[in-house]
């Protein structure tokens, strides 16, 4: 049994993604929130749209604290399922 958890452990390995400080996202919904602390009840700082670049500074739990590329210093908490590794609508800011 042991040897079977190993085996699929190993062949999914390339599945799983390790997020860290500094890795770039994009917003991947049509608006997202980005609040002032990582709790839904937060308020609002300021709203960003799909495709916006992103870089992440910190996680806790269900939150990644970003900073908005090329805004001058904008940084607050978003989701990370409202976050994609990949540019979803193939614009450039």
């Amino acid at each position: 049994m042991k040897k079977l958890f190993l085996i699929c452990f190993l062949i999914s390995w390339p599945c799983f993604s390790f997020a860290k400080a500094g890795d770039t996202h994009y917003v991947a919904v049509l608006q997202a929130q980005i609040k002032a602390t990582p709790e839904a009840g937060s308020d609002t700082s300021f709203v960003i749209a799909i495709g916006r670049k992103v870089i992440e500074f910190d996680r806790k739990k269900d939150w990644v604290w970003v900073g908005i590329d090329r805004s001058g210093g904008r940084d607050g908490w978003i989701r990370k399922d409202e976050l994609s590794r990949t540019d979803p609508d193939g614009l450039k800011y």
